[in-house]
């Protein structure tokens, strides 16, 4: 345990100039880790696991033999720091050590003041002294309810004890991590965890209502309105709706209702996320970045039924404004719509990384090769059974890194998830791409032979390395290439594995095998040549 009661702020180390970061070549930005592109393929931990040594060891064993390279964990300012200036690193410390033993990286959550839009993590001597850290007030006449409970502490995001307080522990846990994981075990940070104000649209302590009086941010409009043509439309209307004004109070400037109170706890809740991360960035300048609590959504349509000023798709030109420190911004999808949610974040300024999602393998395949993510990592990854199609599918990606990150910048790569019956398209350099589920082979061959197709999950990847040559990763799916200039035929599929990037033929796939190369439940990797006849 050590004590650090000094308001000194911490100093970018210098040891390391190769620290973990995003680049953008290409047609893909990149999370880039000890010099390479580098896939956060894994799942997030229960928010209380990582809390307890003994608890983990088993986990810790369990994931590794699974073949999990990558883990998100939770370092919270309840533990960190107990007692005003006093830091205890004890969990983080296990964590690091453990997964550095298993060679996993580490995303790291930081709990602090906010989590899951209340302060339940936030140190007991934070919590209790209501005079220095005022608590958040919604009116009880208009207290919206959702699908959560709403009677966990919520401390005011407008406190600026609260801000310096949070900042101040974060950049201790940044520093220490500096000094601790030269190896870069620990490769992003989250800030905070789905922050925004459940119950009500916006905060209505004393403190709130001064900054609801005060002018909008100079910085805030201004930002706007360069934004011009991309600025998300809803935003536009909102504006517009009240004159589309560059100056002026909250209320003059968006209105007063309910969304209007949305994008004003945006804004308060970017400004203090981007000064906790700017003052961990400057102890540890490994990429950081928010996450998202969707929302509106299907019984949670109003701003307050989810938490009214977090990173929802439609406030992320106001949080890109509010926290340049960030370097993407993250939804959690638990909704059914996978690619919709996705659609509503991807951008060229904002990479694709899922922190939390339903442990589906499928999406997996949609995220990094349609959308070029980062990462993709189901929640409560301790609780899936060892032999769970996602370990499959992620010691399969993991060895085709390379060939897909280099895909991704190329933009030469497709992912995809399709049902029994279900029919694609793809395009991928100059050739279509006919996409089918599971098929259906009754009476195929003749009376009685075949079977009717059951419902089933197909998947996959392609992924072309040359102008006439694809690498195949796919499940429970049937696969066609066309060209507008040529005719294309099959030249030849050739089954196998890669090791390290490093190619292993196995079987040259032909006659029935041909047509039904990615019909099982297996993940079947085949490298297909393509011949090209004159029309």
């Amino acid at each position: 345990m050590t004590t650090d009661k000094t308001d000194a702020p911490l100093t970018t180390p210098s040891h390391d100039a190769g620290f973990p970061h995003l680049r953008r070549t290409g047609g893909a930005t990149q999370l880039v880790v000890d010099g390479r592109p580098y896939l956060a393929l894994g799942g997030e931990l229960h928010n209380s696991s990582t809390s307890s040594p003994e608890y983990m060891a088993p986990v810790w064993d369990r994931l590794g033999a699974a073949g999990i390279r990558t883990l998100i964990s939770v370092a919270s300012w309840q533990l960190v720091e107990p007692e005003e200036g006093v830091f205890d690193f004890t969990a983080v410390d296990d964590q690091i050590a453990q997964a550095r033993a298993r060679g996993i990286r580490l995303v790291l959550l930081w709990f602090g003041a906010y989590k899951n839009a209340d302060s339940a993590y936030a140190p007991r001597w934070v919590r209790s002294d209501e005079d220095r850290f005022p608590r958040a007030e919604r009116d009880p006449e208009q207290m919206l309810s959702g699908r959560f409970a709403l009677d966990g502490p919520i401390l005011s995001v407008f406190s600026e004890e609260l801000t310096v307080a949070d900042a101040r522990a974060f950049a201790a846990l940044m520093a220490h991590i500096a000094e601790i994981d030269r190896d870069h075990t620990v490769i992003m940070v989250q800030v905070e965890n789905e922050v925004g104000l459940l119950g009500d649209s916006r905060d209505r302590s004393a403190l709130a209502d001064a900054a609801w009086e005060q002018d909008v941010p100079a910085a805030l409009l201004d930002g706007l309105v360069r934004r011009g043509a991309s600025l998300h439309p809803w935003i536009r209307d909102v504006w517009s709706a009240a004159g589309s004004r560059t100056s002026g109070t909250w209320s003059e400037v968006f209105g007063t209702d309910r969304e209007a109170e949305e994008i004003f706890m945006a804004w308060a809740f970017s400004s203090y996320v981007e000064r906790v991360a700017s003052a961990g960035t400057a102890a540890h300048p490994i990429p950081h970045y928010a996450n998202a609590w969707l929302g509106p959504q299907p019984g949670a349509e109003t701003p307050g039924q989810y938490p009214s000023g977090g990173p929802v798709s439609r406030m992320l030109d106001i949080w890109r404004i509010g926290a340049p420190t960030l370097g993407l911004l993250a939804p959690d999808i638990y909704v059914q719509d996978f690619t919709g949610t996705i659609d509503g974040y991807a951008s060229e300024d904002n990479p694709i990384f899922i922190p939390e999602a339903i442990p589906i393998a499928g999406n997996a395949f949609i995220a990094v090769g349609a959308y070029k993510a980062i990462g993709f990592n189901p929640f409560g990854i301790e609780d899936l059974a060892v032999d769970h199609e996602i370990f499959r599918c992620y010691r399969v990606l993991e060895e085709m890194r390379d060939l897909i990150t280099d895909a991704q910048v190329r933009d030469r790569i497709h992912g995809f998830s399709i049902a029994t019956g279900e029919v694609h398209q793809a395009r991928i350099g100059d050739y279509d791409v006919t996409l089918n589920g599971a098929r259906d082979t009754y009476g195929l061959f003749g009376t009685g032979t075949g079977a009717a197709a059951d419902t089933l999950s197909g998947y996959g990847l392609i992924l072309q390395t040359d102008d006439d040559e694809f690498v195949v990763a796919a499940r429970h799916a049937s696969l066609s290439f066309s060209r507008t200039d040529a005719r294309v035929e099959l030249d030849e599929l050739q089954e196998g594995t890669y090791t390290d990037g490093v190619w292993s033929p196995r079987r040259t796939l032909n006659g029935d095998e041909r047509y039904f190369a990615f019909q099982s439940d297996d993940l079947r990797v085949v490298r297909v040549r393509l011949l090209r006849r004159a029309l």
